[in-house]
């Protein structure tokens, strides 16, 4: 028996307008001048044969790629849900989370990679234009981070996005660096060494957003809750003898979804004893989408239902 659903929580997967359209033009601000910038970022890097500046607008390639799944991810995440996807397209941030994410490994890799070969003879860098576009490239990002850090708690599609920029911003202080080192000393081996920290921070910075939209594509328990304390709620509430086949999993970022069945210990209002334990849920621990199933007494015996289409 399904539960009925309480009229406070109305199970609307419809996405807040508002928080969509204040998260969309900071993330348009920060997609136009990251595209701009990586034309001008990756010219400056050919010419001055810069590892460092390379890199950084390879980084920044990766910002105009995330920022761009990120805006489409906000759009189609506003459709509604439909018969054949009934929670609408909010999985799609977690996927844009992940690939953004994956890109960022991609991308050191790539970065390390070059900084292996380029220690044994580092070529000659034009350090002036170097550290001149460098220094106008960290601009540009902390432009980008500054718009973005009021909405990067607000999904983890929005985070990645940010930390992303965030990534880039070290890897322009790396360049200006490198710049500095070769100006000051001649030492060309800073420009490698300079590319391959830039490359170990980005991977540091994105390794706990890889994982956790992993763990939400696996349907991990959220970590904010304790699957043994929501148990010992539902089991000392008045009328619940136990409970089993308990789930709890996020479907986007602060959303989350559960089921279970609850065993009757007596007789009582069976709607009214479902209201209550999805009043407990909602309030106690944020499960506002929960599916309760009410079993009584014997529910399993073929005795009491001879007519089970297990039997």
């Amino acid at each position: 028996m399904s539960g009925l659903h309480s009229p406070s929580h109305p199970h609307s997967h419809s996405p807040d307008n508002h928080r969509h359209q204040r998260s969309r033009h900071p993330l348009l601000w920060a997609f136009a001048t990251q595209l701009v910038f990586f034309v001008v970022e990756l010219v400056g890097g050919l010419l001055t044969n810069s590892l460092a500046l390379i890199a950084d607008a390879g980084h920044m390639l990766s910002d105009v790629a995330a920022l761009g799944l990120s805006l489409l991810a906000l759009h189609f995440t506003q459709k509604p849900h439909t018969a054949q996807k009934t929670y609408g397209y909010h999985r799609l941030e977690i996927l844009v989370a992940l690939v953004n994410g994956l890109a960022l490994w991609a991308i050191s890799a790539y970065i390390l990679y070059n900084a292996y070969h380029r220690f044994s003879e580092p070529p000659a860098i034009s350090s002036l234009p170097l550290m001149t576009i460098a220094g106008l490239g960290l601009l540009v990002n902390l432009f980008g981070v500054l718009i973005l850090y009021p909405t990067k708690d607000q999904s983890i599609n929005l985070r990645s996005a940010f930390l992303h920029l965030l990534a880039d911003s070290l890897g322009s202080v790396g360049a200006i660096a490198a710049g500095l080192a070769i100006y000051l000393k001649g030492w060309y081996w800073f420009d490698p060494l300079a590319g391959a920290a830039i490359a170990i921070l980005i991977v540091i910075g994105s390794w706990q957003l890889v994982f956790e939209a992993t763990d939400i594509l696996m349907e991990s328990t959220p970590k904010h809750i304790d699957l043994d304390e929501v148990t010992r709620a539902l089991e000392e509430h008045p009328g619940v003898q136990e409970i089993h086949d308990l789930h709890i999993w996020s479907i986007s970022s602060g959303l989350f979804a559960m089921s279970v069945h609850v065993v009757l210990s007596d007789s009582r209002d069976r709607d009214c004893l479902t209201w209550e334990l999805e009043e407990l849920l909602a309030h106690r621990f944020g499960l506002d989408h929960a599916t309760i199933q009410l079993e009584g007494p014997g529910y399993h015996n073929p005795r009491v239902c001879p007519l089970s289409p297990r039997t």
